[in-house]
């Protein structure tokens, strides 16, 4: 009997940048077919293989935790050519055994700071983890070790794969499929302020007291504080609770836009902008011009 055991959890990938610029190049198939692009973005759950849309369903969409974008690692996997049998959990030392293209084997451990491809052990920055129920992963040496290369795309939130050796595809509808299709549910594990859920170990500066409606929250992200992209990924977390993905896209963007402004010393605007639920949210520069703010209230 096997003594391995297929994952009945769902994985979770740490996707980074930073594969090298050159490397050797790897072809990795999909039902005999080449992968050229695989197209992950952060909080939708779809990603998108070869530019074919519409994308294939997933029931974890991608979040980043700690500066860097998880995804979950049986769509990855399946999408880099893995199918689920190849994909193996060992229970008795928590160890995770993915059997990828080209003959290549990866071995993780969670809480062990190490990746073992085939016969080599490399250590690495991060250690898998369980958390809710879920084995999560860093994907960057996942990535690496099956033959592909990672760029993250910051305008779009996007994640993309190519196999290592070739050029970056052009996968910018892929990318205007993803945008189509609005941010998924976001899964806060934190405190509540409000009637809000706020990320576990979040850094953003939340008001907890003081509020007269329980559609209210106001926070500020510190422009020259530490995980800058987390406390953003932890801000779309919150706003999201109570608007469209639409509306939560474009506060983001603008607040990155009033973050570059305060940071180069250019005049600044406040904006308001409301959801089609009657929810309000103005964005605008906080005290001391460190921060950007976010008050969020209910227009009914």
């Amino acid at each position: 009997m096997n003594k391995f055991k297929i994952i009945g959890l769902t994985i979770v990938l740490l996707l980074t940048l930073a594969l090298p610029a050159m490397a050797e190049q790897v072809d990795v198939y999909q039902n005999n077919q080449l992968v050229k692009s695989v197209v992950f973005k952060i909080g939708v759950p779809y990603y998108v293989v070869n530019g074919q849309t519409p994308g294939v369903k997933m029931d974890v969409a991608p979040f980043i935790q700690s500066d860097r974008t998880f995804v979950p690692v049986r769509f990855l996997g399946n999408a880099l050519g893995i199918s689920n049998d190849n994909i193996n959990w060992i229970d008795n030392v928590q160890r995770v055994f993915i059997a990828g293209p080209n003959n290549v084997a990866l071995t993780m451990t969670i809480g062990v700071k190490e990746i073992q491809v085939n016969d080599d052990t490399k250590p690495i920055d991060v250690a898998p983890m369980l958390q809710s129920d879920r084995t999560f992963l860093p994907a960057r040496y996942v990535a690496e070790g099956l033959g592909y290369q990672v760029a993250w795309d910051d305008k779009n939130n996007a994640v993309v794969c190519w196999p290592a050796g070739q050029p970056e595809p052009d996968v910018s509808a892929a990318v205007d499929y993803l945008n189509s299709q609005g941010a998924a549910p976001t899964v806060v594990t934190g405190n509540k302020v409000n009637g809000y859920n706020i990320p576990a170990n979040t850094v953003l500066d939340v008001a907890t007291s003081g509020y007269k409606n329980s559609d209210s929250i106001v926070f500020s992200i510190n422009i020259k504080g530490e995980n800058l992209q987390q406390q953003y990924t932890d801000a779309q977390s919150i706003i999201s609770q109570a608007v469209d993905a639409d509306t939560t896209a474009k506060v983001i963007e603008f607040a990155k836009v009033t973050q570059e402004e305060l940071l180069s010393g250019q005049p600044w605007d406040t904006k308001t902008f409301n959801s089609p639920n009657g929810m309000a949210i103005r964005v605008g520069a906080g005290w001391g011009g460190d921060t950007v703010q976010f008050d969020l209230w209910s227009t009914k």
